[in-house]
């Protein structure tokens, strides 16, 4: 599994604007939901909040990446989100988070989606590639940086 497999330039958003951490999850709900068929933005930000009430998606050096299995989600969905300013996700580090990788997955999925979260924590393990997904001012640009491999 690689980060080409799961996301898509549609899926790819740079310098979105959201003040708190629930307002970051509602953007990407909702433009995960006007690429996706079958999705409605509501239920997609459902589910992620209640897997964040868990504990937090962060995983340090600013970086998030919500996650939830879904009823009515086919496939594996990725959606790669740059924000414009960072915003609190409590992490750890306590470092605010300026990318987002949410993941979307079958609700009856569970070894592929272990898989994708260990694929993208290990991507994420690279302060350079980090940074060049941070510093991208397109959706184009993120993207196109997101698949290179790290």
């Amino acid at each position: 599994m690689n980060i080409e497999s799961i996301l898509s330039l549609n899926r790819t958003h740079a310098n979105i604007q959201a003040s708190s951490k629930k307002r970051a999850i509602e953007e990407a709900a909702k433009l995960i939901a006007n690429d996706m068929l079958g999705l409605t933005a509501d239920d997609i930000y459902n589910c992620l909040i209640a897997r964040e009430k868990i504990g937090t998606t962060a995983i340090g050096d600013g970086i998030a990446i919500p996650h939830c299995r879904l009823r009515g989600c086919t496939e594996i969905v990725g959606s790669l989100i740059s924000l414009q300013e960072p915003v609190d996700f409590e992490a750890y580090d306590n470092q605010s988070v300026k990318l987002m990788f949410v993941i979307l997955v079958p609700s009856e999925v569970v070894d592929e989606h272990l898989q994708a979260l260990a694929m993208l924590a290990k991507s994420f393990e690279s302060p350079d590639y980090r940074q060049l997904l941070a510093s991208a001012a397109t959706n184009e640009e993120l993207y196109r940086r997101a698949t290179q491999t790290p």
